[in-house]
């Protein structure tokens, strides 16, 4: 993957996200929000999405240079949903879980919020 597209919903939620937390990068908040959702056991609905008005991420941007570990985690993950791993499971299953993972993050109360994502922080800062 190279460049990742989100819709205009996820484009909106990160303006929210942003300036409710002050983070200021995209990138740090959709790893966040990929995480989250995918520490959820179940499975995102299914979405045809329009990315019309969404933006676009580049691929190494997001993944802060790591872009093995976060292939391997959606790869994990299908897996265990008896998926199949290729290109386009990969894409979807990203994209189902990015958006999601948003969603939760956009409706946590502000204090949950900033003190959820203040702990992960530091710790990728440690780790």
């Amino acid at each position: 993957m190279e460049r990742i597209k989100l819709n205009v919903a996820a484009r909106n939620q990160l303006v929210t996200l942003k300036r409710r937390t002050g983070i200021e990068h995209n990138n740090a908040i959709c790893r966040h929000a990929l995480c989250l959702s995918l520490a959820n056991p179940s499975i995102p609905p299914s979405e045809n999405f329009s990315f019309n008005g969404g933006i676009e991420i580049d691929w190494r941007t997001l993944t802060g240079g790591q872009d093995a570990l976060y292939h391997n985690l959606l790869a994990a993950r299908l897996l265990s949903e008896g998926k199949r791993v290729n290109d386009e499971s990969i894409r979807q299953t990203f994209l189902l879980h990015v958006h999601r993972g948003l969603s939760y993050l956009v409706s946590s109360r502000d204090s949950d919020l900033l003190i959820e994502m203040a702990r992960s922080l530091v710790k990728m800062d440690m780790g």
